[in-house]
C-alpha cells in the first residue's frame, strides 16, 4: 500500500481517538435506604452486647413449605428478604415478607419462627451486630 494512501487512514484512527467519547457522566452511584430503626419487629428496643464485637452476614435460604424451629436472638440483627415469600409468627402476632421487604430482630423480641409461605426457595440476607462467641439463634 501506498503512503499517500495510508496517510488518510491514519488520520481517521488518529481522529477517532481524540473525538469526545460517551461518558459514564448521566451514572451516579445510588444510596437507597432499605430500613432505619432503633427497634425491632416486636416494638422492642435493640441493645448492645457486652464482649468483643463482630458482625456478620449470612445468606439463608428456606426451601418452600419449611418453617424454622422456635427461637430467639440474642443480638440485633437486619433481614432482608431477596426471594421468596415469609411468615413471621410471635405468639399471636403475625406478619409476611415478599422479596425486598426489610425487617430488624431486636434482641429483646421474644420467641418466633418463620416459615417459606411462597413457591421458591426464600433467600434473606441476614446481617447480624454480635459479639465473638455468640450465638446468632436460640433454639426454644
Amino acid at each position: 500500500m501506498k503512503l499517500k494512501n495510508i496517510i488518510p487512514i491514519c488520520l481517521l484512527f488518529i481522529g477517532a481517538l481524540v473525538l469526545p467519547q460517551p461518558s459514564n457522566a448521566e451514572e451516579k452511584i445510588e444510596v437507597l435506604p432499605i430500613i432505619q430503626s432503633s427497634k425491632g419487629l416486636s416494638g422492642k428496643n435493640l441493645n448492645y452486647l457486652e464482649g468483643k464485637p463482630e458482625l456478620r452476614l449470612l445468606k439463608v435460604k428456606i426451601p418452600v413449605g419449611m418453617k424454622t424451629p422456635i427461637h430467639t436472638h440474642p443480638s440485633p440483627m437486619l433481614i432482608h428478604v431477596t426471594r421468596g415469600r415469609l411468615k413471621h409468627v410471635r405468639g399471636e402476632e403475625i406478619n409476611f415478607f415478599k422479596a425486598g421487604d426489610a425487617f430488624i430482630e431486636s434482641n429483646n423480641g421474644g420467641a418466633h419462627y418463620v416459615k417459606n409461605v411462597g413457591k421458591k426457595t426464600a433467600i434473606l440476607h441476614v446481617g447480624v451486630v454480635s459479639v465473638v462467641g455468640m450465638p446468632t439463634t436460640i433454639n426454644k
